[in-house]
């Protein structure tokens, strides 16, 4: 009996699916980010263009006294509002001579390339929200590398502003965190276990996680909280194509775009300025 190959004939009928679980695994590999803070798609309905968060003050407790009346009090609201206004979008057209003279790996790299920049897109607008949002920074307009004091300084900070060291990430350029790996704290790595240096990065910093990202300009460095940026998505990754026949018969132009918003949270609390959030601290400016 004859053996049955599996070609070009076969495998085109199922192209689209092959490229769709390609793209969403090459969007969740790029948008390195989006696990460490907030993700409000679930509220983002069809034909809502914002959504709205309640902004709590706290209860004050009193200690009663016996047979007096405690007084009652009240919780003030402000709402944080995220719109959904960025519109990312990739088109690429698939030459009618391409198409024909290689195959459907071809096709599939192109999508691959363009759901990779779709998440470093992500990224970046989570990182510009980093810079514009933070409530504090370190070495204010100083070129510097980090020191041990900074951090330190920078946690504790954070946890002034009711951070939680579970819900903490410290994000920085590579150049950060080489410097980080020099400096006399962490040259000791039996004094922190294997988990704080390993393959020559430092993965942990007074307790929580550090993510390095060629996305941050040289010297920057944040620390921030899971809820301090909200990052919504109305439409996610999706493809589409439709005929180029002016590239040849066969040609292709395929779109590729994502509907969402990104936006830093609690701002205005723990006495930090209009759009500032206390759970983003940064260092240099």
């Amino acid at each position: 009996m004859a053996d049955t190959v599996a070609g070009n004939t076969e495998l085109g009928a199922t192209k689209q699916d092959l490229i769709a679980a390609l793209v969403q695994r090459e969007l969740a590999f790029s948008a390195k980010l989006l696990p460490f803070f907030m993700d409000v798609s679930a509220y983002c309905i069809p034909g809502s263009k914002t959504i709205s968060f309640p902004k709590l003050t706290s209860f004050t407790v009193v200690d009663r006294v016996e047979a007096a009346a405690g007084d009652a009090t009240a919780l003030t609201a402000t709402v944080d509002q995220l719109s959904l206004d960025i519109n990312a979008y990739i088109a690429y057209i698939v030459d009618a001579m391409t198409k024909k003279q290689s195959n459907i790996k071809a096709e599939m790299e192109y999508a691959k390339a363009a759901a990779a920049a779709q998440g470093r897109y992500v990224d970046s607008q989570i990182i510009s929200i980093l810079g514009s949002g933070a409530y504090n920074f370190q070495n204010v307009g100083a070129d510097a590398d980090v020191t041990y004091a900074n951090l330190v300084d920078m946690q504790y900070k954070y946890i002034g502003n009711d951070g939680l060291i579970e819900q903490g990430v410290w994000l920085m350029s590579a150049s950060q965190n080489k410097a980080i790996v020099q400096l006399t704290e962490f040259k000791d790595v039996s004094a922190f276990g294997e988990m704080v240096i390993r393959d020559g990065f430092v993965k942990q910093i007074l307790g929580m996680p550090v993510v390095v990202h060629n996305g941050l300009a040289a010297k920057q460095l944040f620390l921030a909280a899971k809820e301090s940026i909200a990052i919504g998505f109305q439409s996610g990754l999706a493809m589409d194509e439709q005929p180029a026949n002016e590239y040849g018969v066969g040609a292709v132009r395929v779109a590729m775009d994502q509907l969402f918003g990104v936006k830093a949270m609690q701002t205005g609390l723990k006495g930090a300025a209009a759009g500032k959030s206390p759970l983003i601290l940064g260092l240099n400016d």
